[in-house]
């Protein structure tokens, strides 16, 4: 989100934060260089309460699609927590997931992006019943975007084993697909155990795969594609230096990875930064980075008999980019 909406609805709610400018504000809720690097501390920045109604969350979901296809985006899966939205309000589950849908799909019709939705259920946050429900709810409004259930939060205290039934039932679906969070910090037998007890088919982070080289030929079989995130990365612990994160060995290994941003304003950076590194880092050129791109499009959720389209484009835009000669 935005720290100029941050800091206007942050002084609307009266929050205990310093809402001077915006970066007093972003040193007390975003990444700032020489805190502490780790997951905890990162979790820790992540506030419930900026919101007074429906309309607020409804902003905000404009505003981060505009501000995605502004960078180039043309494909956005965008994942929420509507627990997150309620937690210090009085909005209800059902009345944030409509809002959402709803902004958004008018905010990507409006600058021509391809949108779908992630419910995010947080793992520390457990709660059965309401998990059903979300599940449900998702699930019916799969005609408006909702393409699929994300699980976050902290691995090491709640590990995968403790969410098979949810993730059973998101499956019985039928229109919901699953990303996990795992391996980030964690041990690779996470991201094994993602895919094998929770039916991920995608990974979001899953780098400490690159530990076990039976993982990674387990992952490269069953084509469960990576979502890694580098800067995030660095700046969780979960690397020390980005000079030597591990996606080319995952990528040379076979495992299917596509570049992502996480959380662009905690983390104060964006997609195309995250794209640098890989440039500036690791020696990627425009070809690998197209073949990143088309993974993606691949792998996306969003209707099948689309990614064709978006493919087409993307080799396009990418030639033009690289002049004659382009792969």
């Amino acid at each position: 989100m935005r720290l100029s909406t941050l800091l206007e609805l942050g002084r609307k709610r009266g929050l205990d934060l310093p809402l001077a400018d915006e970066e007093s504000l972003a040193k007390a809720i975003c990444y700032n260089e020489g805190e502490e690097r780790s997951l905890a501390h990162f979790l820790s920045k992540f506030r419930s309460d900026w919101y007074s109604n429906y309309a607020d969350v409804e902003r905000v979901c404009r505003e981060v699609v505009k501000d995605a296809a502004a960078e180039g985006v043309i494909v956005l899966e965008l994942r929420f927590s509507p627990e997150h939205f309620t937690r210090n309000t009085r909005l209800q589950i059902d009345g944030v997931m409509e809002a959402v849908c709803a902004a958004g799909r008018g905010a990507a019709e409006d600058h021509g992006l391809a949108l779908g939705f992630l419910v995010t259920l947080v793992r520390e946050r457990r709660d059965d019943k309401v998990w059903a429900k979300l599940v449900n709810r998702a699930a019916e409004l799969s005609e408006l975007g909702v393409v699929g259930v994300d699980l976050a939060g902290d691995e090491f205290a709640c590990p995968n084993e403790n969410f098979v039934p949810i993730f059973n039932r998101v499956v019985d679906t039928g229109v919901l697909h699953v990303t996990i969070h795992a391996g980030e910090g964690t041990q690779a037998d996470h991201v094994r155990s993602a895919v094998e007890l929770l039916h991920a088919e995608r990974i979001g982070h899953g780098i400490s795969a690159a530990e076990d080289p039976a993982v990674m030929d387990f992952l490269a079989e069953k084509g469960v594609c990576l979502e890694v995130c580098p800067i995030s990365n660095y700046q969780t612990g979960c690397v020390d230096d980005l000079q030597e994160h591990p996606l080319p060995l995952l990528d040379k290994a076979g495992v299917r990875v596509c570049l992502n941003s996480d959380d662009p304003t905690l983390h104060r950076t964006r997609i195309s930064n995250d794209y640098d590194v890989a440039v500036s880092r690791w020696g990627y050129g425009l070809d690998d980075l197209l073949r990143l791109e088309l993974t993606a499009a691949e792998q996306s959720f969003l209707p099948e008999e689309d990614r064709a389209v978006w493919a087409e484009r993307i080799e396009r835009e990418y030639r033009i980019s690289g002049g004659q000669g382009f792969i």
